[in-house]
Formats: C-alpha cells, sequence, structure tokens
C-alpha cells in the first residue's frame, strides 16, 4: 500500500509539472515568411552577371532564411555571400551561396546575430579569395528590397513581426504564466483532496480487516 501511495504522490507532482510547463496549448512566433525576389538592382549591384536572379525566403519571427539562385555561376576566386543590410544596424552576413557550374545554388540556414530587425535589402555579395570575412564585400551580384517589418502583425502588409511578439495564427491564445500557475494550483488542490478521500479509505478499509480478523 505504501508504494501505491508513492506512486499516486508521484504521478500527482508530475501531472502539476506538466500543467505549468504546457498549459492549455501554446503560442509559437510563426510569422508568416517573406518572399523576396533578387535581381541585377539598379543602384546596388556592380558585379557579377547581371542575368542571374534568386528568391530569398526568410522570417524575422521563425530566425531562418533561405536563399534559392540561378544563373549565377561561379567566378574563379569569388564565393558568394547572402548579406541582410540597409539598416540601423551593421550588416549581417547570413551565410555563403555554394553555386554549381550551372549557376544554381542554395542557402538554409538559421538567422543569428540579429540585433535590429529594421533590415530592409538582402544582397549576394562576391568575395575574393583572401578577402576579410569581417565586413560586407563591395562587389554586389543580385539584390532585393523589402517592407521594414512593423512591432506587430497588424503594421506588417508581408505578415512577418518581430520576435519579441506573437502573431495571429487564427488559434486560440495560450494562457499566460499567470494562469497556468493558478490553474496548476487548483488541480494540486482537487488531487489533494482526492488523496486525503483516498488515504481515509485505506485508513477505514485496514480498520475494517484488523476488526474481522479478531
Amino acid at each position: 500500500m505504501r508504494r501505491g501511495i508513492v506512486a499516486l504522490g508521484a504521478a500527482l507532482a508530475a501531472f502539476a509539472v506538466l500543467a505549468i510547463a504546457g498549459g492549455g496549448g501554446s503560442a509559437r512566433a510563426n510569422g508568416v515568411p517573406q518572399l523576396v525576389k533578387l535581381t541585377y538592382l539598379a543602384g546596388v549591384s556592380n558585379y557579377g552577371p547581371t542575368d542571374a536572379e534568386g528568391v530569398l525566403e526568410f522570417s524575422f519571427a521563425e530566425a531562418y532564411a533561405r536563399v534559392d539562385v540561378k544563373n549565377l555561376k561561379p567566378i574563379d576566386g569569388y564565393s558568394f555571400e547572402g548579406w541582410l543590410t540597409g539598416g540601423s544596424g551593421a550588416p549581417i552576413l547570413v551565410g555563403t551561396i555554394d553555386v554549381d557550374a550551372a549557376g544554381l545554388g542554395t542557402l538554409d540556414t538559421k538567422l543569428a546575430g540579429l540585433s535590429n530587425y529594421d533590415y530592409n535589402l538582402f544582397v549576394v555579395a562576391a568575395r575574393k579569395a583572401g578577402d576579410s570575412a569581417t565586413t560586407r564585400p563591395a562587389e554586389t551580384s543580385i539584390a532585393g528590397r523589402f517592407t521594414v517589418i512593423g512591432d506587430d502583425a497588424s503594421s506588417q502588409a508581408n505578415g512577418d513581426v518581430r520576435p519579441s511578439t506573437l502573431p495571429d495564427t487564427g488559434e486560440d491564445p495560450g494562457m499566460s504564466f499567470r494562469e497556468r500557475v493558478g490553474r496548476t494550483i487548483t488541480i494540486m488542490a482537487a488531487s489533494a483532496g482526492l488523496m486525503f478521500f483516498f488515504l481515509r479509505f485505506l485508513h477505514r478499509r485496514r480498520v475494517t480487516d484488523d476488526q474481522g480478523s479478531l
């Protein structure tokens, strides 16, 4: 019986922890990704094939970026990189875009090192072998502009939002931490009551058994 009581107590404690951690459904930062067309952009592009093009798919809310390019054939001694720029902070290297002999390339990566969310330009830059990797190369191939994201979903036409906010997903909003704690306290109180009656039942049964054995 003692083992049964211990197991019941452990199960109730585990249930309480899950109630606090999980809540009644959680909200996720899943802003709609932005799609940006990349072309040889006047006033920005100054290097590489003029017929190159591509698509950038990214989301600040989900912290990821994917770049697909075509007609961006390799250039001897150079490698291609994706950069976020045009914001109040320093340009951020998104990653290296490896291209094949046909000019096709893909970059699929997490966005890291973001300190600002007002970037409005993505460029594919060409880095010469041996150049310092700390700054964005001046040689710029294809590029694309996009709308500066807002502080909430209502101010952003493209759907992406800052990671500090949760967009409207059409789902019921998750409970706050305070609500989860309150619900957990209620569950624990009810569980304690059930355990009390369970122990009383076991005690009465033991007394009855003892009396029956006399």
